[in-house]
């Protein structure tokens, strides 16, 4: 009778999924860092959640943001968006009076991954970018079998949303496309043309003062200018010298009409190509379209999108004086490596109501989220 009392006890341990977490029950990070991992199988491993900390740590420093991980089994029969909405504002991720934080939630055995978005940070292109960093950085790592490159991709991603980001950059233009086309004009490349093209939303950046009344107007020419750069990408071409209409070549025939470089973007994602063959003509055209927040840079010596950028803390910024950081590009094409300094703007002194636990832990500084961000399963 006890042999068979214990095999039950043992299949119900080992058995049954995990039981949900309660917004309550999440315990907050330990100074210092910015990750809570309660999966079961401790799923992050130590060397990402460096990663992720050292990034939170750098935006935190600078006074530009707050960042938090967060990674829990399931939230039961509580939508995931609803359970990391009512977290972020438990916690109040992000510097009060700027609600610059970022959380990226993640149930792991409900396959369900949300970013919300501080109320500093919740403008149109902020949006746009963080649905790009869901779709095209976080999802697929999932869907790849590679969580800890998902949450390392997805905090990447939200570091560069919220450096970019409007509050952080005031008066400045939204991101686009146009820095990858400086001195940039067709190339022959034998019986290939190389017509370096890409198609730019509108700039949605306004100097006026009245932001909330021409919110909803961006919003739509945001996404007409999407709509508009998908149809131009897509739209039929004719060859030029003979007027037949030319094929668009699959992802694994249009490599051989690209160079070393460019096949290289293509495999990290900062840069997509099409190649319109003509049959008649047996002439290409490659064009060439740059991504949002890809997380690589352009290289000073190859000059292809495919430089990647660490950061690290110089001098820390106070509320008296600001930063320094320096600024390390090294290209995973042709090996270059370039520094840089950049000084940081001084840090915004929290409200008397903030909380105030640690003064560099991951503890909250009363940001608030009214939900914005964007929802991905895989």
């Amino acid at each position: 009778m006890r042999a068979w009392l214990c095999f039950v006890m043992l299949f119900c341990a080992l058995g049954t999924p995990a039981l949900g977490v309660t917004v309550e029950s999440v315990p907050r990070p330990a100074g210092g860092s910015w990750t809570v991992d309660l999966t079961r199988a401790h799923v992050l491993t130590p060397a990402v959640r460096a990663e992720v900390d050292q990034l939170a740590h750098s935006l935190n420093d600078r006074g530009l943001g707050q960042l938090m991980v967060v990674m829990v089994d399931t939230t039961s029969s509580r939508p995931s968006r609803e359970f990391a909405l009512a977290l972020f504002n438990r916690w109040g991720i992000g510097h009060a009076g700027r609600d610059d934080g970022a959380l990226l939630f993640i149930a792991y055995s409900d396959r369900k991954v949300e970013i919300l978005l501080g109320d500093g940070i919740d403008e149109p292109a902020d949006k746009q970018a963080s649905d790009a960093v869901m779709a095209e950085r976080i999802v697929p790592a999932f869907k790849r079998r590679d969580p800890n490159g998902a949450v390392r991709e997805g905090a990447q991603g939200l570091k560069e949303l919220i450096e970019n980001s409007r509050l952080n950059n005031p008066g400045a233009a939204d991101p686009s496309t146009a820095s990858d086309l400086e001195g940039q004009a067709p190339v022959s490349q034998g019986a290939v043309t190389i017509v370096q093209s890409s198609v730019s939303p509108p700039d949605e950046s306004s100097s006026q003062p009245d932001i909330g009344y021409f919110a909803g107007g961006a919003g739509v020419l945001g996404a007409v200018g999407l709509a508009g750069r998908a149809w131009l990408r897509r739209r039929p071409r004719k060859c030029r010298a003979c007027g037949t209409p030319r094929a668009r070549l699959d992802e694994a025939r249009d490599d051989a009409h690209l160079d070393p470089g460019q096949r290289k973007e293509e495999s990290l994602g900062s840069v997509d190509y099409d190649v319109w063959w003509c049959e008649s003509c047996e002439d290409g055209t490659v064009e060439r379209y740059g991504r949002f927040f890809s997380g690589f840079a352009r290289c000073k010596r190859c000059r292809y999108v495919t430089a990647k950028e660490t950061s690290r803390t110089l001098r820390s910024a106070t509320y008296d004086h600001g930063g320094e950081v320096e600024v390390t590009a090294r290209c995973t094409h042709c090996d270059h490596v370039t520094t840089s300094r950049h000084s940081t703007p001084r840090r915004t002194r929290p409200s008397s109501s903030s909380s105030s636990s640690s003064s560099r832990s991951s503890s909250s500084g009363g940001g608030r989220s009214s939900g914005g961000g964007s929802s991905g399963s895989w």
